[in-house]
């Protein structure tokens, strides 16, 4: 991905901070997820912040937004202390948080319109009943005509039925109108194409140099080339380092993560075998061109495009989430046409689902259920569920995925969001899945994780594997053999040795501007 050139924001030339953390510490029980911060964010620049899974980094910003209150330590706005306690306190103070799940920011059922104008309802500004049409004027002039247009947002619709970047467009516009001086966004580009993240970037540049503060947390260290002013890394709750600018994503690595010798700079492409998955004539859609794929035995398949390209589509059919629009498909060379998830399954495929929120956690449940809910035979002891081997199970899998967690008994809501995909992939692992079918797996995890996620992916342990993602980087660093979708079709098939992230994002970029046919 190109990064948005810049000469750096106002904040960048050293004004005073706006937003202070200082000496913050956050313990939950036992647990110190935060160690004495001290953090300084300044009008007009672009600040990057960066950790592992678990370093802290939800927790300070959660603090920040008024969602927790610091168990010790302050908080100062322009260098006077004071209690948020409230996101609506922190909002009134000029802070404002864009989640990662933009959803959650949202009243799904409700319109647009109502969503952007919720909290003035809620006070009783726009009157104690107001009108259909008075609320529509407030949320037009709130969301500005123009973005209304670019985006193709209608503010009669459901905002639960918003894309991300949609979403996302709407929470910065209602937080800039509601006045917020610092802004926080929390991945924002997880769930992005290579072309909205390039306007995101540039409309982040745009907000710095009009004064506002904008922090900004990634994993994607490449993302702060170019974007950030400084950059501020954390490791178990602490500040480990800082950086101004040139940034240099090597060294935000070795901050991160300290020593990263188990980050290999090189992998190997193996030579995968004769054909365990087949599929012809699939489509992703009614009207969209056929596609024949191979996964081959020892390969890591990758399955890359923009958002929309058909990825998701295509891989649901695959596991029978959703019924085959057209085609078929065999399995070890005999005819294989799951109609339930339960039927591949059956067959040795594993499938982590693209919104592992939704379709894949159970986050009140401990990781013993969690991990063996797939396959519990293994555990059956006559004819009744072992809990002490369910358990001795998945404390081994703790321990060879290095997930960070109380224990076995650990509730899946307790993890951060790596380990919790990590807990995702381990399911398929302890089912004794042959075959793993991932839809964007490294979304919203660190380094670490992803490296450590995509090791389990190419192990022994597992026959064969496609990845789908929509982000060059992942994509180039876990695949043997890469095909390229556009509009349901496949519009190219490379080695990952042919190209770089660069090379990629322009050739997804590319191939969405002709008939991929």
């Amino acid at each position: 991905m190109n990064p948005v050139p810049t000469d750096g924001g106002p904040g960048a030339q050293g004004a005073a901070p706006v937003l202070s953390a200082r000496s913050v510490v956050q313990r939950f029980g036992a647990t110190l997820a935060l160690a004495g911060v001290d953090l300084d964010v300044r009008s007009g620049e672009v600040l990057g912040l960066v950790g592992a899974n678990g370093a802290g980094k939800s927790t300070l910003m959660a603090v920040l937004a008024g969602l927790l209150a610091p168990t010790e330590g302050r908080v100062e706005i322009d260098g006077s202390a004071v209690t948020l306690g409230t996101p609506a306190a922190a909002a009134a103070h000029g802070i404002a948080l864009v989640p990662q799940h933009v959803e959650t920011a949202l009243v799904p059922e409700l319109s647009v319109a109502e969503n952007l104008v919720l909290d003035r309802i809620a006070r009783g500004e726009l009157g104690a009943l107001p009108s259909r049409r008075r609320i529509r004027a407030e949320a037009r002039a709130i969301a500005g005509e123009e973005l209304l247009e670019r985006a193709g947002i209608r503010l009669d619709d459901r905002a639960g039925s918003l894309r991300t970047a949609q979403a996302q467009q709407l929470l910065i516009r209602r937080a800039l109108h509601r006045g917020a001086r610092v802004l926080i966004l929390d991945e924002p580009t997880a769930a992005l194409s290579v072309t909205e993240q390039r306007e995101l970037h540039a409309q982040v540049r745009r907000l710095a140099a009009d004064g506002t503060a904008v922090v900004y947390i990634t994993h994607h260290l490449a993302e702060f080339v170019g974007l950030a002013d400084r950059v501020v890394a954390l490791r178990e709750g602490r500040v480990v380092d800082e950086f101004s600018t040139p940034i240099e994503p090597a060294r935000l690595v070795s901050a991160i993560l300290g020593p990263i010798e188990h980050l290999p700079d090189e992998r190997p492409v193996r030579e995968a075998g004769d054909a365990v998955l087949s599929l012809r004539g699939l489509r992703v859609r009614a009207d969209a061109p056929t596609v024949d794929l191979d996964l081959r035995r020892g390969e890591v398949l990758g399955i890359t495009g923009l958002l929309g390209a058909g990825k998701t589509e295509l891989l649901r059919q695959v596991v029978g989430a959703e019924p085959l629009v057209d085609g078929s498909m065999t399995l070890d060379g005999a005819a294989f046409a799951p109609e339930h998830p339960a039927d591949a399954i059956a067959r040795g495929l594993g499938f982590v689902p693209e919104d592992r929120r939704r379709d894949a956690e159970l986050p009140e449940w401990d990781l013993v259920r969690n991990t063996t809910l797939a396959e519990l035979r293994p555990h059956r002891r006559f004819g009744l569920l072992s809990a002490r081997s369910e358990r001795a199970a998945t404390a081994a899998l703790i321990r060879s995925l290095g997930i960070v967690a109380a224990g076995p008994r650990a509730l899946l809501s307790s993890l951060s969001g790596g380990n919790r995909q990590k807990v995702v992939v381990a399911r398929w692992l302890a089912a004794g899945s042959r075959v793993l079918v991932l839809d964007e797996p490294f979304r919203g995890v660190d380094l670490g994780a992803r490296a450590d996620i995509g090791a389990l992916i190419r192990s022994s342990a597992v026959e064969a594997a496609i990845v789908a993602s929509s982000d060059p980087e992942e994509i180039l660093e876990v695949a043997d053999r890469i095909i390229v979708l556009a509009d349901g079709a496949v519009a190219g098939e490379f080695r990952p040795d042919e190209l770089d992230e660069a090379s990629l994002a322009e050739l997804l970029v590319a191939s969405t501007e002709k008939d991929p046919a």
